[in-house]
């Protein structure tokens, strides 16, 4: 289920529909209807512009980036920081650093320096390896340790592939201890859901966030705005599926509620 869940999303996502649309025009003009040639070839070029505009991406990613607030650093109730993975690809030519991904590394630096401020807490590393013979949970722990975490302060969850098994699988260990958990803002409202739906009390530490200021209108398409776009399809297809599946609230008031579980006592806002 869950490879046929990210074949499926591969499809749905800002730069796979371009082609979409474009391929369906392409078809059409081969069929020699140039005017339904013309339509789907104009619409691939509205959809791909809009969606790469960094304005109208920002209007899409914000309302999952505002969710939740940085973490107050101080006066936190956990004993387990738990920082979700992402991504990286091994290779002993590069330095390890270079080898997780960007969001991993924006999230093990959150996790890290919370660790720092909040002694004696633990560390846990999530996220299976997908292609990669080594996990993600097992590459952010090796990182972890270059930067001087103590190894002993660290625990690896290895074998889950999203982030509802991840959450299951940090119940086991946290039981009912609060947990302070980090991943990128945008992913944070599912996060927390699916987390507290485990039956975790958790403190939301958001990091990754890619919208950091107001967007002036006056600018062109780019790479960052698509990136957006993308960030945002990636989390509300997830929510969708949560909704399907039964285990996040459902209707056009589910962000608002999972917005609602913040914990307002351990959030500087």
């Amino acid at each position: 289920m869950f490879f046929v869940k990210k074949f499926i999303s591969i499809f749905l996502m800002p730069f796979p529909i371009f082609f979409i649309l474009l391929g369906v025009g392409f078809y059409f003009w081969q069929r020699g209807n140039d005017r339904r040639a013309k339509q789907f070839f104009l619409s691939s070029l509205l959809w791909i512009s809009l969606l790469s505009y960094p304005p109208f991406s920002a209007l899409l990613l914000l309302p999952l980036e505002s969710a939740h607030s940085k973490i107050q650093r101080t006066n936190t109730p956990a004993q387990y920081i738990h920082v979700l993975g992402c991504g990286h690809t091994s290779n002993p030519k590069i330095p390890l650093s270079s080898e997780i991904g960007l969001v991993s590394l924006a999230r093990l630096n959150e996790g890290i320096s919370l660790h720092k401020t909040h002694p004696n807490t633990k560390l846990i590393f999530s996220g299976y390896g997908g292609g990669d013979p080594i996990s993600n949970a097992r590459k952010n722990a090796q990182m972890a340790i270059a930067l001087g975490v103590d190894p002993t302060d660290i625990l690896l969850l290895e074998s889950p592939q999203d982030t509802q098994e991840e959450a299951i699988a940090s119940k086991k260990i946290v039981g009912n201890q609060p947990l302070i958990l980090v991943t990128s803002a945008s992913h944070m409202a599912r996060a927390s859901a699916l987390f507290q739906k485990a039956g975790i009390d958790v403190i939301p530490a958001p990091t990754d966030f890619q919208i950091k200021k107001r967007d002036e209108l006056l600018q062109f398409p780019s790479a960052e705005g698509l990136e957006r776009s993308e960030a945002a399809f990636h989390e509300y297809l997830g929510l969708a599926w949560g909704r399907l599946k039964g285990i996040l609230p459902a209707g056009k008031g589910a962000l608002k509620a999972i917005r609602s579980t913040n914990g307002d006592d351990w959030i500087d806002r």
